[in-house]
């Protein structure tokens, strides 16, 4: 029952994907482009913590704002772009690598770092919280709720166009 649960919500993705395919010499290769409003294997809560990583909602990530923590966008460049959280920066995905970069981190390890993506079952902001949590970071926080949350809840967002 679960494997066929499995397989139906499997298909229902690749059937509302975009999938886009290329012919080199004879192998094909194709990329399939599923929407941010889920992710396949959400990051758990759980595992987060057992990674060192504090796991924070709306209102702990403003209290780490106004106490000067660094905060992170690990969502797609155009809507880092668009608006993101006032004083955040991008987050870039290496594909060398893979595994999200940070290029702006501070000397100081224990400088409280927080990332945040397009919410709980956005694996962005978890997978860059790891990746600089593995560079010997001690204070990193991973808001759950997203940049969605954060800017219903009326704190500071900037955008290309103005400050808000």
């Amino acid at each position: 029952m679960v494997r066929q649960l499995s397989i139906l919500i499997l298909s229902g993705l690749l059937n509302s994907a975009a999938l886009y395919g290329v012919d080199y010499d004879g192998e094909k290769s194709t990329l399939t482009e599923i929407p941010y409003a889920m992710c396949v294997i959400p990051p758990q809560i759980s595992e987060a913590k057992a990674q060192g990583i504090n796991v924070v909602n709306t209102k702990k990530a403003k209290s780490l704002y106004d106490q000067n923590a660094l905060f992170f966008d690990a969502r797609e460049k155009r809507h880092y772009a668009q608006e993101h959280i006032k004083g955040a920066y991008p987050v870039y995905f290496d594909q060398s690598k893979a595994q999200y970069v940070a290029l702006q981190l501070p000397t100081d390890k224990k400088q409280p770092l927080v990332f945040y993506c397009y919410g709980e079952s956005c694996a962005n902001s978890y997978e860059a919280a790891l990746s600089v949590r593995k560079q010997g970071y001690k204070n990193v926080y991973w808001l759950l709720n997203g940049y969605a949350k954060w800017k219903t809840g009326g704190y500071p967002v900037q955008s290309v166009q103005k400050t808000k």
